[in-house]
């Protein structure tokens, strides 16, 4: 198997007598040890008068086994242990994945093998988890995904499984003459077989000893290695289907023109990535691309190439466009530059496109070699995945191999990319429509192309417009240097220091890759005056990044990326990847920002996408609206998405030129630099970005402002979503450390609890949880319920009854499980960073809460092993007690009362 340089695990894979396919991954240095499990079997296996089955399946095999049925026990196990678990189902692939301590892993492995031997899908537990599914289907009603995907599904061939119902709800999946759980299990036993299915086993046991425990515990699993699934026949798309313009119109605002080309199946193409070597030059967007003299001519703001569904015997080549208000205007003629940019690749000469190929093969055999890892749950289930589509020496490798230029294959693909093997997809609020999709109810239309017009594009010429193709990219000329050790400190060195400026820098030695992360903060009162300069800061932040896009595009494909984002109070530049040109390019972005001139053109149209953008908010979940509306209560420099497009709505040109003019006259500078950098180059740098600012005032740091809760506070707000929500915020009395690892570790307990009775339990709603969540360094905790169906006052009566006896819970708790929730907790806090993205956050984020020491870590490792089970029972008693200090808010009750709907009635709490 080809693995990276710098990947140090041991990779084992074998394949049992009843056909599974298995991975065994020996990591000796990760304290959590994680399982994925991928069967060949998705949504395009639903029965036709059953649609939403394989989801309902993947819903039923967490609710208890043979040798475990106690429902969501696994789950339990997981969250008490330093773990979780999650799965999906997919078109053609479902998939189940958890972690844990290392410790725990030989018990959570058995648990999840029983799953798939001997789940006991109960007729009781169908009747709750169809409720789930109905409320899954209904939360995202709304959601444009969904509603656009199902236009897609009903303009492609009926007989293509792709045309079916995915999610399921209670139509689809109601009892007929018997409980519905026999159909479940019926689908399980034919489908879920271990011929179907791949796993993958990472932990830090040795691989011959962890090969030994899967066989006796995956053995018994039903499988036969000499039957075979059939391979789909039918084509997604008739001829009939082809040559369309479908009009989509969205739920929120959106302006997207898709140019979508139908491929076969590109599996067979992974070795030579020429589907994505095409697409990468499509989508290019250096000098005279097509999205560069599109973008000059104000007609759009963004634009993708290679996008689409893909399955085992299908590909959507998609080019995705934005549009602008004028773009709107000029379609047909942006679909015409399209097709003078395809001819002009497809016709170009064989040594040029091989450059351009060796360029992209470059990058990925660097980014091959320099991997960073990823959290264990992540890399297992993306890995048991491969294992459907790669063979074992690229199970890895696969996403980045590229093997060489093929000229032939580049020329076949090209042929399918024509005008008659086209459909045009056109998302507008203002498209005409005449039909409404099935279960989402998405209004569309569809036309047929006119046949002279398509004859037209075949016939464009290339060389009447000023399109060019890419150059070889400058910033590929440095070589990849991985430095030797010289900064032996283990945390960052305050090189500079000061009330007005700070660097900070080490040299990474951990995870020696040639990458590195640099972070400047840069502070400004102007910015937050008031809202509107509020807004503006965003503003000037995505006009930024717009207008230095095509300059600085090079160095982004080079694998060096730059990002400038507002924060409470200012700026924040953020540019990481390949250490090499970094320096360079920082001090280019910095040219341009200190100086930046706007067009009134772009002013505008971002003005408007800003305003839109903060409007179509208000079309989010129910539950993400309020937390907005938490965040703005309890943060004065951040204002709710409705107060800001409000704001900038009033804005001129010439009022934020004249607030550009000020933003960087003076200035508080806090500077990170960490990777790949020796002690001489940040020196460098440093001078650098003294020589830019030198004639900057300089001014304090700025403290973030928060509100302190000192009462019990309730907010109503009417939002434009048929659910109903609830969150409840619980803040932190002080900024101690005792206390903060109080509500980690209330959360820490209450979480899997909270789920398990409000949704598994009680069937309140689907989205349903709670989580810690500091702001600006104060600690807190938040429990959330959003409800198609219980109002939100019955939603907070269930939340406060459960949460003011849970200290009944913890007192109940044996000294050995709380001494192992402690070490779960613990293990969690002290956990390492997984890779280099991951430490530079931390030391920024440490940074930025003024924690100079880097010692959060130790002194939360103190605190808990200091807490006690009783001082935990007495602080969760207190502040969840009936009128104790909170922020509660709540949707307002709809027109039609929902607490009288049987349900609510049925789930209202008895005194």
């Amino acid at each position: 198997m080809i693995t990276s340089s710098n990947d140090s695990r041991i990779y084992q894979s074998l394949k049992l007598d009843n056909g599974l396919k298995i991975l065994v991954i020996e990591d000796a240095a990760s304290d959590k040890s994680a399982a994925s499990l991928t069967v060949n079997c998705g949504h395009f296996d639903d029965p036709i008068s059953r649609q939403g089955l394989a989801h309902f399946l993947e819903h039923m095999l967490f609710l208890g086994s043979e040798k475990y049925p106690e429902p969501g026990s696994f789950s339990q196990f997981l969250s008490h242990h330093g773990g979780n678990c999650n799965a999906w189902t997919g078109t053609e692939h479902s998939s189940y994945f958890f972690e844990v301590l290392n410790e725990h892993f030989l018990q959570a492995l058995s648990q999840f093998a029983d799953i798939f031997h001997a789940p006991l899908i109960l007729p009781s537990a169908c009747e709750k988890e169809r409720n789930a599914i109905d409320a899954e289907f209904k939360l995202k009603l709304k959601d444009d995904s969904r509603r656009i995907y199902q236009v897609h599904k009903e303009t492609c061939n009926s007989a293509h499984p792709f045309a079916k119902f995915s999610v399921g709800n209670h139509q689809t999946l109601v009892n007929k003459n018997e409980c519905i759980s026999e159909e479940i299990r019926a689908f399980f036993l034919k489908h879920y077989q271990a011929q179907n299915m791949t796993l993958v086993i990472s932990s830090n046991t040795p691989c011959e000893l962890m090969k030994v425990k899967i066989a006796q515990l995956f053995n018994c699993l039903s499988g036969n290695p000499k039957r075979e699934k059939p391979n789909i026949e039918a084509p997604l798309y008739l001829p009939e289907n082809m040559c369309q313009s479908i009009y989509i119109e969205p739920h929120k605002h959106m302006q997207k023109l898709i140019v979508s080309f139908a491929l076969p199946s590109i599996d067979n193409f992974y070795r030579e990535k020429t589907v994505s070597f095409i697409a990468h030059l499509i989508g290019y967007e250096g000098v005279g691309s097509l999205y560069s003299v599109l973008k000059k001519a104000g007609w759009i703001n963004g634009l993708s190439a290679g996008g689409g569904i893909n399955g085992s015997n299908f590909k959507d080549f998609n080019i995705s466009i934005a549009l602008t208000d004028e773009g709107e205007k000029h379609k047909t003629a942006i679909v015409e530059y399209l097709f003078c940019y395809l001819q002009l690749i497809a016709k170009a000469e064989t040594p040029l496109l091989e450059r351009l190929y060796q360029d992209k093969k470059v990058l990925m055999d660097i980014a091959f070699n320099n991997q960073e890892k990823s959290r264990v749950l992540d890399w297992v289930n993306s890995l048991s995945v491969n294992m459907h589509h790669y063979p074992d020496e690229h199970l890895i490798y696969g996403d980045y191999i590229m093997t060489g230029f093929n000229r032939d294959q580049f020329d076949n693909v090209f042929t399918l990319l024509n005008a008659n093997n086209m459909r045009l997809i056109h998302i507008h609020p203002d498209v005409p429509t005449d039909a409404n999709a099935k279960w989402y109810g998405t209004p569309y239309s569809i036309n047929k192309i006119s046949q002279p017009w398509l004859d037209s594009l075949e016939k464009v010429d290339a060389n009447a417009v000023e399109l060019t193709l890419p150059t070889s990219n400058p910033y590929l000329t440095k070589p990849v240097v991985l430095h030797p050790i010289e900064h032996k400190y283990k945390t960052p060195e305050k090189r500079v220091s000061s009330d007005t400026f700070e660097f900070w820098y080490k040299q990474d030695s951990t995870f020696r890759v040639a990458k590195g992360h640099f972070y400047l903060a840069l502070d400004s009162k102007i910015t937050v005056q008031n809202v509107k300069n509020m807004a503006m800061t965003r503003l000037f932040a995505d006009l930024f990044m717009d207008k230095v896009a095509e300059q600085f595009y090079p160095a982004e494909l080079a694998g060096i990326n730059y990002q400038l984002s507002a924060h409470q109070g200012g700026l924040t530049l953020h540019t990481w990847g390949l250490s090499g040109n970094q320096i360079e390019l920082i001090g280019e972005i910095l040219n341009e920002l200190l100086i930046c001139k706007f067009d009134s053109i772009r002013f505008y149209e971002y003005q408007r996408q800003l305003v839109r953008h903060w409007q179509n908010g208000n079309q989010s979940k129910p539950v993400s609206l309020l937390f907005s509306e938490l965040s703005a209560t309890l943060l004065p420099w951040n204002p709710t998405p409705l107060k800001l497009a409000e704001a900038i709505e009033q804005i001129s040109f010439c009022e934020f030129n004249a607030f550009c003019s000020q933003l960087f006259e003076a200035l508080h500078c806090q500077i990170l630099m960490h990777g790949n950098w020796t002690p001489l180059e940040a020196d460098d740098c440093l001078a650098l970005i003294r020589e830019k600012l030198k004639t900057r005032t300089t001014i304090d740091d700025l403290n973030r402002p928060i509100v302190t809760l000192d009462n019990k506070q309730e907010q109503t707000h009417d939002v434009p979503h048929p659910d109903n929500a609830l969150v409840s915020y619980f803040q932190a009395s002080s900024d101690s450390i005792s206390e903060k690892i109080r509500l980690m570790a209330l959360n820490h307990l209450i979480s899997q609890d909270y789920f398990h009775d409000m949704r598994t339990e009680k069937q309140l709603g689907y989205l349903v949880g709670s989580g810690f969540a500091p702001l600006n360094n104060r600690a807190g905790i938040a429990f959330y319920i959003q409800s198609p169906e219980i109002s939100a006052d019955v939603l907070a009566q269930h939340s406060n009854h459960f949460l003011a006896n849970y200290h009944q819970k913890i007192g109940a708790m044996s000294d050995e499980d709380w001494q192992q929730a402690k070490q779960a907790l613990m293990m969690q806090i002290v956990e390492k960073d997984k890779n280099l993205r991951l430490k530079s956050q931390r030391f920024w984020l440490a940074i930025g809460n003024g924690d100079g020491q880097f010692n959060m870590q130790y002194q939360l490792k103190t605190a808990l092993l200091q807490l006690s089970k009783a001082q935990l029972v007495s602080y969760s008693k207190r502040l969840f007690s009936e009128n104790s200090t909170r922020l509660e808010l709540k949707t307002k009750e709809k027109a039609v009362k929902q607490a009288t709907s049987s349900q609510s009635a049925k789930q209202a709490l008895t005194p």
